[in-house]
């Protein structure tokens, strides 16, 4: 993934993680997240399915607050007559969950 992309993503996850913690409105805050991503459903499925993964590896020690970022992201990703691809994300929950794994057995 190329740094712009890697920005994206982090802007979309942070921007998404502040709206759930808000507790937005959730309609105008998925509008919002579907404008910010310009398209890219690679990068929402990204960061959707990593936010989901990690929080499903450690659910005790997460608000929520997660799932409410990662549902927003995933149905941002239904924009622009392009649906999310259910099998990238599904990837990346996976990935998401190792790393959550990982992080809490204190590996790298």
């Amino acid at each position: 993934m190329s740094t712009k992309d890697q920005l994206l993503s982090v802007a979309l996850h942070g921007t998404a993680m502040r709206y759930a913690a808000e507790q937005r409105n959730l309609a105008e805050s998925i509008v919002e997240l579907r404008e910010m991503a310009g398209g890219r459903n690679d990068i929402l499925a990204e960061a959707a399915g990593i936010e989901a993964g990690s929080w499903c590896a450690s659910p005790a020690t997460h608000v929520g607050h997660e799932l409410i970022c990662a549902g927003m992201l995933i149905l941002a990703g239904g924009g622009n007559s392009t649906p999310l691809d259910y099998r990238e994300l599904e990837r990346w929950t996976r990935l998401g969950y190792e790393r959550g794994m990982k992080s809490r057995k204190g590996e790298r």
